[in-house]
């Protein structure tokens, strides 16, 4: 029946299912963790196996579906830790990646989130310049690269920080400081894995 209305799962591609059975078993847990700056760190899942393939295929391949099972895994890890915020914001794509992709991918998790947990979203952050591209930089070269790489628009009350993957910290917490600059309360970071 799901194949008959072209339902497929977002991981593997088999047909009947948004995450099929296989791929569901796949997912692992995260531990919640910290940042620099942030109150904490949620993640729904550990970095590997289907987190991981869903990711990529969000990222670089356009996979817009693969985005719902990850917002669904971030939003259950909410549900069982807690959230204090009251909007979501994300993590801006750098511009040229966005234009190849179509979209922001950071911006459908955050949507697909605050969707699933009744929050508004708010697009409080911007790029401040180019920055290198974080893959392949060892963790000093990644907090170095985005220093100053972001800044916010005036926000209060508690914010919530929604991105794809959790990795050094470096992100994180150059999205973190430019929001408490800008006047938040508070910072959570919620991600769809950790490596």
């Amino acid at each position: 029946m799901g194949d008959l209305f072209g339902l497929r799962c977002a991981a593997c591609g088999r047909p009947g299912a948004p995450l099929c059975s296989a791929c569901v078993s796949g997912l692992t847990p995260s531990a919640s963790s910290s940042a620099p700056g942030c109150d904490r760190v949620l993640a729904a899942f550990a970095y590997e196996r289907t987190a991981r393939r869903l990711i990529l295929d969000l990222k670089l391949t356009a996979a817009r579906a693969c985005a719902a099972p990850l917002a669904r895994g971030m939003a259950d890890q909410v549900m069982r830790c807690g959230l204090y915020a009251d909007a979501i914001t994300w993590v801006p794509g750098r511009r040229a990646d966005i234009r190849k992709r179509g979209f922001d991918h950071a911006a459908v998790l955050a949507r697909a989130v605050a969707s699933l947990l009744g929050l508004p979203t708010r697009a409080l952050l911007h790029r401040t310049g180019s920055s290198q591209d974080q893959a392949g930089l060892s963790r000093r070269e990644r907090f170095r690269n985005l220093q100053g790489a972001f800044a916010a628009h005036p926000c209060h009350g508690r914010v919530a920080l929604v991105d794809d993957l959790f990795t050094t910290g470096a992100t994180a917490g150059a999205c973190t400081r430019a929001l408490l600059v800008a006047g938040s309360q508070q910072v959570e970071v919620l991600v769809a894995a950790r490596v």
